[in-house]
């Protein structure tokens, strides 16, 4: 219901339209989290085998690129058959809104939790705990930091495509058949992910990820803009990125596993929203920067851009997002200590205990 909500557009003043914006979305924010963080917060609950979680989190990365692709190229074709946009948004999100709900029914009713404490925790869930969980994980504290470079980046690329499509390419139609290709080719990395964890291990493995997105992007920006050159380099970015974004999942488990071993207390669904919030942090900053970066580079709406702000618009997609993961590349490399065999160790350790 909230999904629809958002794109309902009441005829009040454009104040109000504005202000029903922000509740809306806002209300929708809440209502994702109580799904999201449950959700997000199983692969630490079903299993402590680092391969299993790997797999948990390939197949979760495939769900997660599965469904852009089939809104990226679905969404428009549907909403082109109703005459009123007014009418259409809200009809075919609803479509898609029906079908979630579906789909995490048939998640929740397949799904078990087999990771068992010994004792339910009994404190009552306060701000200090909350705030006690943060600061005393450090793997968590560095897989925070990262993400915010890492889904920033993540999402000003999707953010600026169309721009790029617009106005570098000349034709914003092309915006499809590149998402088509690009989103496609970056199931690549991610059906590759377990076998690479298994030779390199997860935080080399996501380096590697990075590695190549960076070098992708930066040679990217540095090529004359072509929509053959852009969109094969660019799909080889994604299947960059799709690697550390697959592995985090399962990051996230093994940081859950880390903080009841230093702790002594089991708190999946503290650390998830933790780590979400980070993610949200991430989602905020790119949508910030890209219209904080499209206003410093001279962009004007539906009109053609000068010079300068065809090679902003160009840096925003690629050389931004290249920076920040290297930076991300940077973190995880040098602060993130928790290794898979540390790892091994916390696991035994901790079914002794229980």
């Amino acid at each position: 219901m909230l999904t629809v909500l958002i794109f309902l557009s009441p005829n009040v003043s454009t104040t109000g339209k504005l202000i029903y914006a922000y509740a809306s979305y806002m209300l929708w924010g809440v209502g994702y989290s109580f799904v999201n963080i449950p959700y997000g917060s199983l692969g630490a609950a079903m299993t402590q085998n680092t391969e299993d979680r790997t797999s948990i989190s390939t197949f979760r990365q495939i769900g997660s690129l599965g469904a852009l692709f089939i809104t990226s190229v679905a969404v428009m074709p549907l909403l082109v058959k109703f005459d009123n946009p007014k009418v259409g948004y809200p009809v075919v999100m609803g479509l898609f809104a029906v079908l979630g709900v579906l789909w995490f029914y048939i998640c929740y009713r397949n799904c078990k939790e087999r990771i068992v404490i010994a004792e339910a925790p009994k404190e009552k869930l306060t701000f200090s705990s909350v705030v006690k969980t943060f600061i005393t994980n450090k793997p968590l504290l560095t897989l925070v930091l990262m993400t915010i470079f890492s889904i920033s980046a993540y999402n000003i690329k999707s953010a600026m495509l169309v721009y790029f499509a617009q106005y570098n390419l000349g034709n914003v139609e092309l915006m499809a058949y590149m998402n088509f290709i690009i989103i496609g080719s970056s199931f690549l990395g991610v059906v590759f992910l377990p076998k690479l964890v298994k030779m390199f291990g997860k935080k080399q493995t996501a380096m590697i990820g990075f590695g190549i997105s960076v070098a992708a992007d930066l040679i990217n920006f540095m090529l004359p803009s072509n929509v053959y050159v852009f969109t094969i380099l660019a799909s080889i970015a994604f299947i960059g990125i799709s690697i550390p974004n697959g592995i985090t999942w399962a990051l996230v488990s093994d940081i859950i596993d880390y903080g009841e071993w230093k702790s002594g207390e089991r708190k999946e669904a503290t650390t998830y929203s933790l780590f979400n919030f980070s993610r949200k942090l991430a989602q905020s900053l790119s949508g910030f920067l890209s219209g904080i970066g499209l206003g410093l580079v001279g962009y004007m709406p539906n009109v053609a851009q000068t010079a300068q702000a065809l090679i902003g618009i160009k840096a925003l997609l690629l050389l931004y997002p290249a920076i920040a993961l290297a930076l991300a590349m940077i973190i995880i490399g040098f602060l993130y200590k928790l290794t898979d065999q540390q790892h091994a160790q916390i696991v035994e350790e901790l079914q002794h205990r229980n």
